[in-house]
């Protein structure tokens, strides 16, 4: 006879990865094979979209709805000032260039001047905003996973896991909030898996 949902032991996994690494599905799996429910908090729902999860044991909560990107505007601002609207107008410029022999020095031109602003772009967005962010990253992320927090009944919990790096401050206030659960960051699968 099986075991009823509520007497079952419950794990509250927090990932905030962009994509569920092998090692935090592979842990999920033996969890839901030994009747472990898992409370799984994860950034948007692509990080989950391929991944086949026993919807009877593992409860997905997501940080935001739709994608991290629209979640933040000064992510969504620096997409569309350094690649979009580029991009865009590029194309015009070339569309209306191609056409005609004397357009042709035009039309080099445009491209090489596409060339150098895409290498621009590339470098802002790799040298000064993304390392920036990922820094700021776990701290936005922090705010608005609470709010996806208050779908999970952390207290009834036996067992807090923060599977990267990104969610460790986040486990330490839950750990510093729910003393008798224990908090931890390695992925144990003792005593539910033998």
């Amino acid at each position: 006879m099986a075991e009823p949902t509520a007497t079952r032991p419950r794990v509250v996994l927090l990932t905030l990865t962009y994509k569920l690494p092998d090692r935090v599905q592979s842990y999920i799996s033996d969890l839901t094979g030994a009747g472990v429910r898992v409370d799984l908090l994860v950034t948007e729902r692509r990080t989950v979209e391929d991944i086949e999860l026993d919807e009877e044991l593992v409860k997905v909560h997501h940080v935001f709805e739709d994608s991290e990107m629209y979640g933040y505007p000064l992510r969504w601002v620096e997409r569309r000032v350094l690649f979009d609207v580029p991009t865009k107008v590029f194309t015009k410029t070339r569309e209306v260039t191609r056409n005609g022999e004397r357009m042709q020095v035009l039309d080099k031109t445009a491209l090489k001047v596409r060339q150098g602003q895409a290498a621009v772009s590339q470098g802002v967005h790799h040298g000064l905003f993304w390392p920036v962010f990922q820094r700021a990253r776990p701290l936005l992320l922090m705010s608005r996973a609470r709010k996806a927090l208050r779908g999970i009944d952390v207290a009834g919990a036996d067992r807090i896991v923060a599977a990267d790096s990104a969610v460790v401050p986040l486990a330490w206030r839950l750990a510093k909030r729910y003393p008798n659960i224990q908090a931890t960051t390695a992925l144990d699968r003792k005593p539910w898996v033998k």
